[in-house]
């Protein structure tokens, strides 16, 4: 079996951390001869929906006909996930070799006495350089976190740059407030560069449209082309300019990522990708796949996989369940993380539930299950500690035979893990 080495230097790479600012990524892209610069970049920040919006905008574009390299952060499957063109992942091999040349150039940076890249700068690079040798014709950029000062903003040269969802979270380094969050969000906009939003409060609304009039960028609204939306538990029907689509994807929040990726095809087709078409955005819409995202893994009873880790997307995912499980017995299956805002998000979830299961996540961040088992205590409904993600799941179906359904919630950090050990939920199709 070959041996590779670059596990020890993604750890090597990884004990950096996290450094905001993009001074070092930007050398770094120029030792590498600016991969950024030979591609077709969609760009898109926000805090909920990046991932979606692209996984919506993919499909259209792979229907299309066109070869899409799509960089995302955080994965759920695998660390290879990161790195994909038309949906399949980087191979070890290409993996080796991409992270060869990066220790390569990290050497010759600190060398000169200036700093060495992160795991997320590196993986950016690799991502551009990946794309760029196979000539794909558009590459699909998420930010980590943030924007101005995201390792992604390096990239000057997007042709389109969207803004899905912005809410509150990493308040600690982007700001107490929506507007600041927004205004950091609005980093990655560049001159003369159309700017698509998605659905916004008013007050986001103004930050984003103030920073395109400043950099004169063409400014459009994903939302304005929306009509009548029906929303069921295992998916949604909607009508954008006037053409009724259809989608897998539960929760009414998703149409609103549909509708910004369905205007970035419009831009796109305007723009010179005249394979794309009314027939082709309408079939990339209803094909459109996303795992953990209200992923609905068995029918019988309805169980599904949610990653919501914030505020805005525990609102969502009440609101879900709330008009599609009005007084039914929901149980949730539950862990998060301690940096995040579990107490906020507790409050809108704990309401609807009739039982909970928790469990500590296996992430070096992961919030002891004790400790959210101890929050939840003030909703008087009852929660047990066990000791994984996998064997709560396996309590929760076992114990609650008469549930009406299951919500395994909380992060998207131990969606891996539960994918590999349980094989009783499997995707439907």
């Amino acid at each position: 079996m070959k041996e590779y080495r670059y596990h020890d230097i993604i750890n090597q790479l990884s004990k950096k951390g996290s450094v905001p600012g993009i001074t070092t990524m930007c050398r770094l892209l120029e030792c590498l001869g600016h991969p950024e610069k030979e591609l077709n970049i969609i760009h898109i920040a926000g805090t909920n929906g990046k991932g979606s919006t692209l996984a919506f905008l993919s499909s259209i574009l792979v229907t299309s006909g066109y070869q899409v390299g799509r960089y995302i952060s955080p994965t759920i499957h695998c660390y290879e996930e990161r790195f994909q063109i038309n949906g399949s992942y980087m191979d070890p091999d290409s993996l080796e070799k991409y992270f060869t040349k990066i220790e390569e150039v990290s050497k010759q940076m600190e060398a000169a006495g200036q700093a060495g890249p992160t795991i997320f700068e590196a993986e950016t690079a690799i991502a551009l350089l990946y794309f760029r040798d196979h000539k794909v014709d558009y590459a699909l950029i998420e930010t980590g976190m943030g924007g101005l000062e995201d390792a992604t903003n390096a990239i000057n040269n997007q042709m389109l740059t969207l803004i899905a969802s912005i809410s509150e979270d990493h308040k600690a380094i982007l700001g107490d407030t929506v507007e600041k969050i927004a205004a950091q969000k609005a980093g990655i906009i560049k001159e003369n560069t159309p700017v698509i939003l998605a659905k916004n409060i008013p007050s986001v609304k103004e930050v984003i449209k103030n920073v395109c009039l400043s950099k004169n960028a063409p400014y459009m609204e994903a939302e304005e082309g929306l009509g009548k939306v029906e929303s069921s538990a295992t998916g949604n029907t909607f009508v954008w300019k006037k053409a009724e689509y259809i989608m897998q994807l539960a929760g009414s929040h998703q149409v609103d990522n549909a509708a910004t990726a369905l205007l970035a095809a419009e831009q796109l087709r305007l723009l010179g990708a005249s394979e794309i078409t009314e027939k082709t955005m309408w079939e990339g819409i209803r094909n459109t796949v996303w795992p953990g995202r209200l992923e609905l893994l068995l029918r019988e009873p309805p169980f599904y996989l949610d990653g919501a880790h914030n505020p805005d997307g525990a609102r969502k995912l009440a609101d879900f369940l709330e008009k599609h499980f009005t007084n039914k017995r929901i149980v949730y299956i539950m862990g998060v993380l301690g940096d995040k805002e579990y107490d906020i998000m507790l409050s809108m979830l704990m309401p609807l539930c009739e039982k909970a299961y928790v469990f500590t996540p296996n992430n070096a961040r992961g919030l002891q299950a004790e400790r959210l088992a101890a929050s939840m205590a003030i909703y008087g409904k009852p929660v047990q500690v066990c000791e994984n993600v996998n064997m709560a799941v396996e309590s929760a179906l076992k114990e609650n035979k008469e549930a009406d359904c299951f919500v395994l919630c909380g992060s998207l950090s131990f969606i891996e893990e539960f994918r590999a050990s349980w094989p009783g939920c499997i995707p439907m199709e």
